[in-house]
């Protein structure tokens, strides 16, 4: 009777590994799937980023102006980045522009905004934007 319950043990022991394993690896797919979606709806947006007046041109050059490299060193283009928002035709459009700006880069918009602007710069993009319909 005993090597029965030694062979139930065992059995039980191979039922939890397998299972263990097996979740593991339907864990692991799913993450590696969700990475290769994201990734490509971040290139799919970075197609569209070339065409006048879409989400992601906006979304790209609002990037490019807080990763400016200009002569004195690294810094960030304020200027660019209010010509962007005085560019915008509505408020929706930033709405979608916030969208891109994620799936772009994965990355809060309004937070980069936030980290690469003095307050009162960032009060003055507030107002162009609410001049917006």
């Amino acid at each position: 009777m005993k090597t029965s319950d030694a062979q139930k043990i065992q059995n039980l022991k191979t039922v939890v590994l397998y299972t263990t394993l097996g979740a593991g690896t339907a864990t692991g797919l799913f993450f590696l799937v969700r990475h290769f979606y994201k990734k490509s709806q971040a290139n799919r947006s970075q197609k569209h980023s070339l065409e006048e007046g879409d989400p992601a041109t906006y979304a790209k050059q609002l990037m490019m102006a807080f990763a400016n490299n200009n002569y004195m060193g690294w810094g960030t283009d304020e200027k660019a980045i209010t010509k962007v928002f005085e560019e915008l035709p509505s408020r929706k459009m930033y709405e979608k522009i916030q969208k891109e700006y994620y799936r772009m880069y994965n990355r809060s918009l309004n937070e980069d905004l936030e980290g690469e602007l003095s307050s009162e710069e960032y009060n003055d993009l507030i107002r162009i934007l609410k001049t917006k319909k």
